[in-house]
Order: structure tokens, then C-alpha cells, then sequence
């Protein structure tokens, strides 16, 4: 009996060993929060997300992300702006380093014509976006500014559910 118990133990000990590894160094289940990420995401998607630490990230990806105002919580935005580059949106449309950026992943119906100061990032910074760019419907770089490298928390990989 004690050898079972002290198995069983053992056992244990290794599963929520490799669990907070695996949690906190590899991958993230992420739950998607309000409709910022339409037409890609919708609210209650569950995405699967790689934590980036020996990952590089890419313009176009969808990260998840600890915003400056809100540091207790994740946002689940586009990555559009890399370090060094000058970012400008016109008329709904997104120029980095005064080439337009095409965009197929959106439809006109979350772009209404919006404006933002020209931003020029730094070496560490990055500017991310929500594909729903309607007025009020994400909060993103065009309100809070450039976030750091340290502030993308991971890259999602693919949706888990729904299933379609």
C-alpha cells in the first residue's frame, strides 16, 4: 500500500510538474473576449496559442498581448507594425513606410474611414490592431500607443472551437 501511494505521489509530482512547463513556456489556451477580431475571431473562440520566448513573431500575426493600461488582462490582436517602421492609417487604410499594407483577412464592413497620428516605433516596439476597425470596437495602438516586445505574451497558432 505504501508503495502505491508513494507511486501515485510521484506521479502526481510529475504531472503538475510538466503541466506548469508546459503552461508557462509552450503554449496557452486562449478564450476570445467581445468582437474586437472580427470577421477572424468571434467572442467565445478558443484559440491555441505558442508563447513566442524562442519564437519570432511576423507582421500579420495574431498575438496575445498585455496592453499598457490594462496590465491585469490580454487582448488578442494583429501584429501590423515592427520595430523601426513608421505606421500611418488614412482613410481606413494602414501605410508601413508609405507602402499601403493589403489586408484580405478584412472586409469593408470593419473598416469605417478612421484616422491616426503617424507613428514612428522604436527598436522594441511593436503595433498591433483589432480586424474590427470600427470606431470604438477595439482597443489597440491607434488608442494606447506602440506595445514592447515584452508585452506579447503569445502567438496564436490556430482556432480550437467552434470547430469550422
Amino acid at each position: 500500500m505504501k508503495d502505491s501511494t508513494a507511486s501515485n505521489l510521484k506521479f502526481l509530482l510529475i504531472a503538475l510538474i510538466l503541466a506548469f512547463v508546459v503552461r508557462n513556456f509552450l503554449f496557452n489556451i486562449t478564450f476570445v473576449n467581445g468582437s474586437s477580431m472580427e470577421p477572424t475571431l468571434s467572442n467565445h473562440n478558443v484559440m491555441f496559442s505558442l508563447i513566442p520566448k524562442k519564437y519570432f513573431v511576423s507582421r500579420g500575426d495574431i498575438v496575445v498581448v498585455k496592453p499598457p493600461t490594462e496590465k491585469n488582462k490580454k487582448y488578442i490582436k494583429r501584429l501590423i507594425g515592427l520595430p523601426n517602421e513608421e505606421i500611418k492609417i488614412t482613410n481606413g487604410k494602414i501605410y508601413i513606410d508609405d507602402q499601403l499594407y493589403e489586408e484580405d483577412y478584412i472586409s469593408n464592413e470593419y473598416t469605417e474611414a478612421i484616422n491616426a497620428t503617424d507613428v514612428k516605433l522604436k527598436d522594441n516596439e511593436y503595433f498591433i490592431v483589432g480586424d474590427n476597425r470600427n470606431p470604438g470596437a477595439s482597443s489597440d495602438s491607434r488608442l494606447f500607443g506602440p506595445i514592447s516586445r515584452k508585452d506579447i505574451k503569445s502567438v496564436v497558432v490556430f482556432k480550437i472551437y467552434p470547430f469550422n
